[in-house]
Formats: C-alpha cells, structure tokens, sequence
C-alpha cells in the first residue's frame, strides 16, 4: 500500500544564545544599540525542499522568528540541528510523534551522534542529504523506510537546485530587529584547515568543492526576483580558497550590485587583484578564524599548525584588506591548553588596536570534534550531556588556568569593551577614512 506524502514540515529550532545566563543576556540588553547576534535562515532546509517533489506541499518553520504551528496536520516533519540546537529539537520531535506523525532529523548533531537523535526521531540522516533524501521519500511512500540513510563520498555541487527562498517567511525575517539579518548563498563547501574544535572538515571534507558560478549567480537572482533585498552571507567556510574560481565569481558578481559578507583566511590580503574584486563585487566584511594571537596556543590547532605558522602575519594582513575598503570582522577562542586569564586582556587589546569588531567565545568541546574526545578522554567535561550549554558563552570542561566564573565573566567583560559606543564609533570612523580614498564599489 502507498502512503502518499502531501505535506512535510521543514523545521529549524530555536537556540538559546545567551545560554540562560542572566549576565548573559544582561550584557547583550545593555549593547544592544551596538551588538547583535548574526542570523541567517538555515540553508539546508531550502536546500531540502528544492530535492523536494513539487506535488508534495512544503513549510518552513524557522523558531528564530516564528512560532510552530503544532496544531496544523504534516505528513512528516523534518528538522535539522546543530547542537545547541539538539535538546529543542528533541522536544519539538517528540511533540509530533506523540501525535503519530513520523519526524526524522539530519544536519551535524545527528551525524556525530545517530543513536542518540534515533530515541526522539524515526529516522536520521548523517551528512549531507541532497541525494539521501528523493530516496528516503520514495521509501517512506512504500512504508518501508530505513532508520538511518548514509551516502557514500560527497555531494557533486554542480547538480544542485535553486534553494526555495520563496518558502522563507521573508516579511517575519525583516521585522525581526533582535538580528543582524543576512540571506544565505553557498559556492563552495569543505575547509582545508581542520581545526581541532570544529566539525565542518568532518561533515563537509577538507577538499573544497565548488558550484559552477552560473549557478550561484541564478541563486542570487532568484532572490532578487522575489524582492529580497537584505545583504547576503556567504555560508561557505571559506569562500577564497580557490583563487581561480573565485575570481571568475566576485567578477560574475559585480553587475547584481549585491552587499555581501564572507568567511575568509588571511591568506586573502596577500592577493591584490582578489581584495580589488571582493570590494568591487560588494563584500563589505569578511570573518577571519584568527583564534589566537599566541603560538603557543595556534600550535594545538591544526596538524599542520597553519595558523600557528599565519600568526606574525594577523596584524599586517587586517590592514591590507582594511585598506581595501573590507571590514575585518575577528574569530577569536579562548580556552586552548596554554591560555590564561591574560589572554582574555591580550585578545582584547589586539582587537582594539587593529580597529576590528569580532566574536570571542570561549573554547567548546563539540561532539565530534578533536578537542571533545580529548577533554572526554581526559574526564575533563563538567557533563557529558550538555547541548544547552554549547552557546559558546559557557565553559563546559575543567580548564587548568581559567574557573568557570572567570571565563564566562571576562569574555562578557570583553564584549562590553568592545561593542561600547565609543569604540564602535573610533571603528567606524577608521574604515570611513579609507572609504573617502576608494572609488564607488559599482564604478
């Protein structure tokens, strides 16, 4: 017998960025003229829907700026997560399948951790899903659906489809002022770096795999067609990798008069015509995973201690790529084996110096990640179970130089330096000087 799907609810959860922490949330209600999280819709649920039939009636429930509708009926329901994000989606997934409507779950934290998600779930998905997905349907259709769906090697970008950008509830997502809001855009996935904290080379590869430019082009047009005009994020961990392709983009990019922001290396300042065409095609800021300012501390990092190897050159290369009309927007963790309570101070001062914004969190032991199975290993977790926790605002394993209390005080003690009206406004005032040398962007 065949069970016709009709309607599948496509779900991103909530998180908590303050992680309940009152001093949290205190920090951010008094710099809210000055700070405010990043959000963009979750890629790979508009990704999903494009891989979805068109007879199938897809909606897109994204808690960052609307509430769940539990009462209306779904064939199935699919929701992602990243682990901040595991504990609400295993209650938004219990909700459902107490109302017997099967629910499955993919993105990173079910990959890492399948048999956990399969206690809330039906079925879960372990890495990317474009292609798992046409078949789970069919599958589910005959009844005879798999608990868990892997495919072999990575996804070829070059067959993706235009995300359904039509599905975002776009007049929700521009009301929202608690975000800085961005739309997302992918070329490429996979980072080289493999970074001992972070999942991405893991779930993404090393190898970094590219979208025809025409294809990322006819992404951004869509949008434009259905009237989105908020600035773009580019959701790539790394978007200038390959010097080549990404030439052929920014150059692509430029007549869609498009403002963009991007993840980067420093690798990027070392070449002219590249920052040239990244100001050009509208990139008004791009993240840089700087770390750490200490070797010591870069050294744990990668195997190849490439960062370690970059660190002499961080301060140069932020002004090079200033002086190219680019924001530089730092990524800086705190908690490597070697750091103190003076990195806190350290981190600090060199971001004020060099006149860059950035986010500062405190090192967190990811599941999947080099550094959990470390401090797992080690018996250095405070929990074993702690996705609540992963907001990066908290410490979350014994550290040997910096308490719980310290960690969490002085990294809210940094983000109200930085993000102080004044600083903000000898920021602002730094890269305006460099704008009135620089031609119009378009011109």
């Amino acid at each position: 017998m065949i069970t016709k799907i009709r309607k599948i609810a496509l779900i991103n959860p909530r998180k908590n960025l303050q992680d309940q922490n009152p001093e949290v949330y205190n920090m951010f209600e008094r710099n809210k003229n000055t700070l405010r999280p990043w959000y963009a819709p979750p890629m790979s649920l508009l990704i999903i829907a494009s891989h979805t039939p068109m007879d199938i009636k897809v909606i897109i429930f994204d808690e960052f700026i609307e509430e769940i509708d539990f009462n209306e009926q779904f064939d199935l329901v699919g929701i992602t997560a990243m682990t901040q994000q595991a504990n609400r989606a295993y209650e938004i997934a219990d909700i459902y399948r107490k109302r017997n409507i099967p629910v499955v779950m993919g993105g990173i934290h079910a990959t890492v951790l399948p048999e956990e998600a399969l206690q809330h779930v039906n079925t879960v998905f372990l890495g990317e899903s474009e292609k798992l997905w046409p078949q789970f349907l069919k599958d589910f259709e005959y009844g005879a659906e798999k608990k868990i769906y892997s495919g072999e090697g990575f996804f070829d970008l070059s067959e993706s489809k235009v995300p359904r950008y039509e599905l975002l509830n776009y007049s929700k997502f521009k009301e929202n002022n608690n975000y800085f809001k961005l739309l997302p855009v992918q070329a490429t996935r996979g980072c080289p770096h493999d970074c001992s904290f972070c999942v991405v080379s893991k779930f993404y590869g090393k190898k970094i795999r590219k979208k025809p430019v025409k294809m990322v082009i006819e992404d951004i047009k869509s949008m434009q067609d259905l009237g989105f005009d908020s600035q773009i994020l580019f959701t790539d961990d790394n978007l200038f990798v390959d010097r080549k392709y990404v030439k052929e983009l920014l150059t692509a990019l430029i007549p869609l008069k498009i403002k963009y922001i991007a993840q980067s290396d420093v690798k990027l300042a070392n070449d002219p015509e590249l920052l040239k065409l990244a100001y050009q095609s509208g990139c008004l800021m791009v993240l840089i995973g700087f770390e750490s300012i200490e070797a010591n501390s870069l050294n744990q990092i990668n195997s190849n201690n490439w960062k370690m190897k970059e660190v002499q050159n961080y301060q140069k290369a932020i002004l090079t790529i200033q002086d190219n009309g680019i924001v530089v927007f730092g990524a800086f963790v705190i908690g490597f084996k070697n750091d103190n309570i003076i990195t806190f101070e350290s981190i600090k001062k060199f971001a004020l110096e060099n006149k860059i914004p950035g986010q500062f969190t405190l090192l967190t032991p990811l599941p999947g990640s080099r550094v959990f199975d470390e401090l797992k290993q080690e018996g250095r977790l405070l929990n074993n179970s702690f996705w609540d926790k992963c907001s990066f605002f908290s410490m979350t394993f014994n550290h040997d130089h910096i308490t719980k209390k310290e960690g969490e005080d002085k990294l809210i003690g940094i983000y109200d330096n930085i993000y102080s009206a004044e600083n903000v406004m000898n920021r602002s005032y730094h890269m305006m000087q460099i704008y009135k040398k620089l031609p119009h962007r378009w011109s």
